[in-house]
């Protein structure tokens, strides 16, 4: 825990320790969820950068002080994924990944405009009589956009990260160090794209090149991560005493559901539900370990397991109900999302329902949603010279290795770094957060020995215990 008694204790004006300029805005003392000390502030900016006497919006502003007392001028910068997360909300994550990170430099958390604590807009929960018809689904979106004071077009990934900029230069830092994980990722290549001279060190953690259309590709990508924790399953003597069929089970209990849907204690277990769930765990290594099992009772009808997965996949429509995640998909190149093409990538995969039916709804509530013009490097893999590191997980089912090939191209100062077996996001596995450090430290990849994240050893799939 960060402590805070070097901090005044009345709202001050933050300056950190050799950055050599006084922060324009104020923080104070805060204590933020999973019991992390901050200073803590808010930092207006312009809906509208093309008209600066309009709209204003409040940024919800964090720094994790360095532990040692001072700071470094260079912070470590942390952009949550998503697009709709919090980075704020992620601060516990945030100090224990970057721990050490965080000894002699501070850690910057700003929650995008429109998300979190910045001037958040969300739509309110569809009524349940709504139906996934587009004259329905547009009417909606039309009526969300009415109740706010704003404009949708100014919520995308561009005018955020001006916004970064801003406050990066407000806080007194003249370069920093830029962490995004996920959409996080995708949203650091547009920082690195428009901010080119802030940035120090970039890590990008599961992301996916500008040029590269990431949904479209979900149906492809998701079955090939699946088949390869499947095949790891079958090559592991524990795993496939237990499940000898692993790699058919799967497919056989999708199948099944396709002819006939299963009801069980009010949830309905079709193919596209069934698809989205096992997706979700197949994006971490701890879900990954219970795929097999949950296959297996599925494909013998015992349906509770993947019931109960689908159950606690968490409300996924309150990010969906987020207007900065539609300003951002039904605008910005990478995240295109045709039916048509997706349905043609996604075909044969178990996939297949799932993805055709999220990106019909995406276009139903693309043809509603304002439309706003894009910089024509938007749709290019990035090019920059800064040192970078890019971390992918051998099987993540969503931003795979070939997703970052223009990426990996386009940064003659960067390095690929493979984890076996790792899923969407890698950084808190093994040994890659202090290779992380060793990166930021040297502000190069030169020498950095990265052998240590080929070790690394998921957790054991998840094996019934013989009764005695």
């Amino acid at each position: 825990m960060i402590r805070l008694a070097v901090a005044l204790a009345a709202l001050v004006a933050f300056v950190p320790a050799s950055a050599g300029s006084q922060a324009v805005f104020p923080l104070a003392p805060c204590a933020l969820a999973g019991g992390v000390d901050a200073l803590c502030g808010t930092f207006g900016v312009p809906e509208d950068r093309a008209a600066a006497d309009g709209r204003s919006l409040a940024l919800r502003v964090a720094v994790l002080p360095a532990r040692d007392g001072g700071s470094r001028a260079d912070p470590v910068v942390y952009v949550a994924g998503g697009p709709g997360g919090s980075a704020v909300a992620d601060a516990a994550w945030v100090a224990a990944v970057f721990r050490s990170l965080n000894e002699s430099r501070d850690i910057v958390l700003v929650d995008q405009r429109g998300t979190g604590g910045s001037s958040p807009l969300v739509c309110p929960p569809p009524a349940r009589g709504l139906r996934p018809v587009a004259t329905a689904v547009r009417a909606y979106v039309r009526s969300c956009l009415e109740r706010f004071d704003a404009d949708p077009r100014q919520y995308g990934t561009a005018a955020a990260m001006d916004d970064l900029a801003d406050v990066v230069r407000a806080l007194g830092y003249s370069e920093l160090n830029l962490y995004g994980g996920s959409y996080g990722g995708t949203a650091a290549q547009y920082f690195l794209a428009q901010h080119p001279e802030l940035v120090r060190t970039v890590i990008l953690d599961g992301a996916t090149g500008l040029d590269v259309p990431l949904f479209e590709l979900w149906g492809r990508n998701g079955d090939r991560a699946v088949r390869s924790i499947l095949a790891r399953c079958a090559g592991s003597p524990r795993c496939s005493r237990a499940y000898p069929r692993a790699r058919a089970e799967l497919f056989e209990a999708i199948a099944r559901l396709r002819r006939a849907p299963v009801r069980l204690q009010g949830t309905v277990v079709d193919a596209a539900a069934a698809a989205g769930a096992i997706q979700s765990l197949s994006r971490t290594p701890f879900g990954a370990a219970r795929i097999p099992w949950i296959a297996h009772e599925a494909r013998t009808g015992n349906w509770a397991p993947l019931a109960i997965t689908i159950d606690q996949q968490g409300d996924e429509a309150g990010t969906t109900r987020r207007v900065m995640f539609w300003s951002i998909v039904c605008n910005e190149p990478w995240a295109r999302w045709d039916p048509v093409r997706t349905a043609a990538a996604s075909r044969g995969t178990y996939l297949a329902e799932r993805t055709a039916l999220d990106s019909r709804h995406a276009a139903m509530v693309c043809a509603a949603f304002p439309k706003t013009a894009q910089p024509e490097w938007a749709s290019a893999a990035v090019r920059s010279d800064t040192p970078a590191l890019v971390l992918v997980g051998g099987a993540d089912p969503q931003d795979p290795l070939e997703n970052v090939t223009g990426v990996a191209r386009g940064l003659p100062n960067g390095r690929t770094v493979v984890v076996p077996a790792g899923g969407h996001g890698t950084i808190q596995l093994g040994c890659v957060r202090e290779l992380a450090r060793r990166f930021v430290d040297q502000a190069s990849v030169a020498g950095l020995d990265v052998s240590c994240a080929g070790a690394y050893q998921p957790p054991p799939f998840a094996v019934p215990t013989p009764a005695r």
